[in-house]
């Protein structure tokens, strides 16, 4: 499976297309790439082999659990499947960029096996929490760094 690290910015261009960047660009096999609307604002998007994995993981969630419902609901409501053109770029959907607030600079952002895109001060203020702070997470988490 792929993994993404690393911060690049891209002009998003008046079609609503961004260049994904060529270091992303070279992890993905196919064509078909998964676009969805994350957590914090941003938006998220998936290689084919994530998201078959997300896929099986959300098909074992009970119907019958109104929380399990409205998670998948949530979830599928704004995922869409998009492509990299002959000219690394993906579209993306009018409504997607409005709930992002995404206007003209995409910021991707490697998270491992997902790929963030933000809009440059929504993902300042996310990392700028002050009553969260990296050193104070860190020492909670069970990793080596």
């Amino acid at each position: 499976m792929a993994e993404f690290s690393g911060r690049h910015e891209h002009i998003l261009d008046e079609k609503g297309r961004v260049s994904v960047p060529a270091s992303f660009r070279r992890q993905i096999t196919g064509e078909d790439l998964y676009l969805n609307l994350g957590m914090d604002g941003c938006l998220e998007l998936y290689s084919p082999e994530k998201w078959r994995i997300l896929r099986e993981s959300l098909r074992r969630l009970n119907r019958k659990e109104e929380k399990q419902r409205f998670f998948l609901r949530r979830f599928t409501s704004h995922l869409r499947p998009v492509s990299i053109d002959a000219q690394g770029r993906i579209g993306i959907p009018a409504d997607l960029l409005e709930l992002s607030g995404i206007r003209s600079a995409v910021v991707f952002l490697g998270q491992m096996d997902t790929i963030e895109l933000w809009d440059p001060d929504r993902l300042q203020r996310a990392m700028a929490k002050p009553e969260v702070s990296y050193e104070e997470v860190a020492e909670g988490l069970d990793i080596e760094l």
